[in-house]
């Protein structure tokens, strides 16, 4: 047993450190990004909230029951005049009664009360559907959330991929340099060119190390942001060495039905209607049970008067105790409202009108969204048109840059036109790789458009 639970340890540390040793995929980085982010995480909340107003509304229906207590001790004193006087029927004489009588007792109570609604007159499912159409606007709003945090995920990575392509630029000029500047030393030393034009290729040199610096600064900011994103050590985060390329041809791009904010309205629609019919409920018969079990005893009662009490024959009258146990009571009862001063009325018109707000905010949406759209496939396409020309003049650039070497080697040209061809060049192979990235971005835009950017859509 000892053997493959050792290979099992090992191999789980092997995997790790294999994992601690490779740069994160796209795949990996959003996958973080979706765990970590905050806004992401507090719209999962809410609808854990609505799911629990939700089961609050289920919950309606369950009895609810109280028990209560309490002890009071009870004192008065009172004054109680009676002229004389004789019972009718039973013809006995009461004589004049003038004086105060003093009271004292102890009271104990206990009450168990149990209640529960039978019937809300349609109002609890009605608020049931909407909560339920609530919860499902909120789910479908999580894909728009997902979307912005996969558009700047990879927007960050494109950016690392864009200077990845810049850093080979600027290496493939540092080399082209050094072999310009050994020719440029030997023309001087034969007289060929001036120290002037010796010294534009040193400037040209010095030029070039400082953006490899602003490179480098770009990088390390674009890391740190992905870090803040998804948490990633920023040691993987460095072996990030991804290409740029442009993206296929973008699908589905003629509808805006798969738009998560377009679902959502929908549902938020649903949803009100179903308030309309909550609210419409004002006036339907409600019906609750109630049943109830109490105690009472009163006891250690005294009355003392100051003569004798009638039929007594004794000032004081007492009691050791008056109880009643149980006490039951069992019932059904309802509540129709048949008028409420048009407040049902009111709540209703309310409702209808939040109703058509929801319809006009899903007409105004769809009309953005459309016009969206249609900004996005444009720059789509002039994206890709971008490209085409950009390859073309880097091309150009790059076989004029091909020539200016070869002819300053033979002193045909000077350092200034030698110079100026690689800086053309440089900026033709910049402006490609620019035009690579919008396309990339645009392209992401159009997904967005469509509702359909997905990390599956990406690769």
């Amino acid at each position: 047993m000892k053997k493959p639970i050792k290979l099992l340890l090992l191999g789980i540390c092997f995997s790790n450190q294999l994992s601690a040793q490779t740069a994160p995929t796209l795949q990996e980085l959003v996958d973080s990004a979706l765990v970590k982010d905050y806004k992401l995480a507090n719209q999962k909340l809410d609808i854990e909230f609505a799911k629990i107003d939700r089961k609050k509304l289920n919950e309606v229906y369950l009895p609810n029951a109280d028990i209560s207590g309490k002890y009071a001790y009870l004192s008065s004193n009172s004054n109680v005049v009676f002229p004389e006087t004789t019972l009718p029927v039973l013809n006995i004489p009461i004589p004049e009664i003038s004086g105060g009588f003093n009271n004292r007792a102890n009271l104990a109570k206990a009450d168990l009360n149990i209640s529960s609604v039978l019937f809300s007159g349609g109002k609890v499912p009605a608020l049931k559907q909407a909560l339920d159409e609530k919860s499902k606007a909120q789910e479908i709003l999580l894909e728009k959330s997902e979307q912005d945090i996969i558009s700047e995920i990879s927007k960050a990575y494109d950016q690392i991929a864009l200077l990845s392509q810049v850093k080979l630029l600027l290496n493939e000029n540092q080399r082209r340099l050094e072999i310009n500047l050994k020719t440029a030393t030997k023309a001087l030393g034969y007289g060929l060119i001036t120290k002037y034009d010796f010294q534009k290729v040193e400037v040209a040199k010095i030029q070039l190390e400082s953006k490899t610096q602003e490179y480098e600064g770009k990088r390390t900011l674009l890391i740190q942001q992905l870090h803040k994103l998804t948490h990633i050590s920023l040691e993987r985060l460095e072996l990030i060495q991804n290409e740029l390329k442009p993206f296929t041809q973008v699908k589905n791009t003629s509808t805006i039905e798969n738009r998560a904010e377009l679902k959502a309205l929908n549902s938020g629609i649903e949803a009100y209607r179903y308030k309309v019919k909550a609210a419409q409920t004002w006036w339907v018969p409600k019906v609750q049970a109630a049943a109830s079990l109490g105690y009472l005893n009163l006891f250690d009662v005294k009355a003392t008067a100051k003569h004798e009490l009638p039929l007594v024959g004794r000032p004081e009258l007492r009691a050791d105790k008056i109880e009643l146990a149980p006490s039951l009571v069992l019932g059904v009862g309802f509540k129709w409202d048949i008028f409420d001063g048009l407040k049902g009325k009111r709540e209703v018109q309310q409702a209808k009108i939040e109703v058509q707000k929801a319809i006009n905010e899903r007409s105004e949406a769809e009309e953005l969204l459309k016009l969206n759209l249609v900004k996005n496939t444009t720059d789509y396409e002039n994206s890709n048109a971008e490209i085409k020309v950009k390859q073309k003049q880097m091309d150009v650039a790059k076989g004029a840059l091909d020539v200016a070497e070869k002819e300053f080697k033979v002193g045909l040209v000077k350092a200034s036109d030698l110079i100026g061809a690689q800086t053309d060049y440089q900026t033709a192979a910049l402006d490609y790789y620019q035009a690579i990235f919008n396309q990339r971005r645009n392209s992401i835009e159009l997904l967005k458009s469509t509702g359909d950017l997905t990390i599956q859509s990406l690769q």
